[in-house]
């Protein structure tokens, strides 16, 4: 059994052990049933050709229909509600885009400040090409496993002030790359400051920049990337709107041995969320919806990719 599925029978299993000794009405939480659709043009891309004649092929598209659940469930640990174990994704994570299944530890200071403990086991798990610049022959895939730690301290003092961290593993089972500086098995930092300030009783705005460094075995694999993000809030008894917009620079460290070159990309990406609350005759329901598109340039041709994602649900809170 993968870790990662290790990880959620666990705590399903400690979950379910509570709730047969506890209360249940400490449970809490919303779940949804999303269907959509996402488009690709990228090389990396697992599901895209698997065969390039060159590295200077045209990128290839791909289209996956899919049907996922959402949500975030969580167990208070005493009757005042403020402390708490979870799991799934956070509505705030949904709101910007971040659909990272996560496992952990909540609890409320008196001041006002919020402190997460989380792993995210799946945030890194999935399939990569074994070697995605092999010419002229079929690529095959292999997985990629990881985990990443969490801890996040939201509204500091009531001040809307909220710093997020986080460190991250990812190993390639069979990684095929033939050049050094290009191997990936690597170890990543997270450091994400954000504003929150109201512009008034329905609306408000979410400033956030964020550094990541990533050291991976091949220095033309390892770089930094800093971003820049703004999300606009609205809200109302009936509808919800999250709007976010974000700008990231990625510095690779060294000259990448198959392109002559040290990488550098520039990453556009725009999310919308939305939720009308107002179902009739469906109490604790509502319809949700978000599209978000992903642009990613590059000074080497091979890595720029286009990404969107489209998805409308039902979702459920209790």
């Amino acid at each position: 059994m993968k870790k990662t599925q290790f990880c959620l029978v666990t705590l399903l299993s400690g979950i379910a052990f509570i709730a047969q000794a506890s209360d249940t009405s400490r449970f809490s939480g919303e779940l949804s049933i999303n269907a959509g659709f996402a488009t690709s043009d990228s090389n990396l891309n697992p599901n895209g050709d698997k065969t390039l004649t060159s590295l200077n092929d045209q990128v290839s598209h791909t289209n996956n229909v899919f049907v996922a659940p959402l949500g975030i469930i969580s167990y208070a640990l005493n009757n005042q509600n403020s402390h708490r174990i979870y799991m799934g994704t956070s509505r705030d994570d949904l709101a910007v885009g971040t659909l990272a299944f996560e496992l952990g530890y909540q609890y409320d200071f008196l001041n006002g400040t919020r402190l997460d403990i989380g792993v995210l086991p799946t945030v890194l798990s999935g399939e990569v090409w074994a070697d995605p610049y092999l010419v002229g022959e079929s690529r095959s895939t292999t997985d990629i496993e990881g985990n990443a730690y969490r801890l996040k301290l939201s509204n500091i003092g009531n001040s809307g002030v909220s710093l997020d961290m986080a460190y991250a593993t990812a190993e390639i089972d069979n990684d095929q790359i033939t050049e050094q500086a290009l191997l990936r098995d690597s170890s990543a930092y997270y450091l994400k400051g954000q504003y929150r300030s109201m512009l008034d009783s329905n609306s408000g705005l979410i400033s956030a920049f964020s550094y990541t460094g990533r050291d991976a075995e091949g220095k033309a694999a390892s770089y930094n990337k800093y971003k820049a993000e703004l999300t606009y809030l609205y809200f109302s008894p009936g509808h919800s709107v999250a709007l976010t917009g974000s700008y990231a620079y990625r510095d690779f460290n060294a000259v990448n041995p198959l392109f002559g070159k040290e990488r550098s990309d520039d990453i556009y990406r725009l999310f919308l969320a939305y939720e009308y609350a107002n179902i009739p005759g469906w109490k604790n329901w509502s319809a949700i919806s978000f599209v978000g598109s992903t642009f990613t340039t590059s000074n080497i041709d091979f890595y720029e990719s286009n990404d969107l994602i489209m998805s409308v649900g039902l979702n459920y809170k209790f």
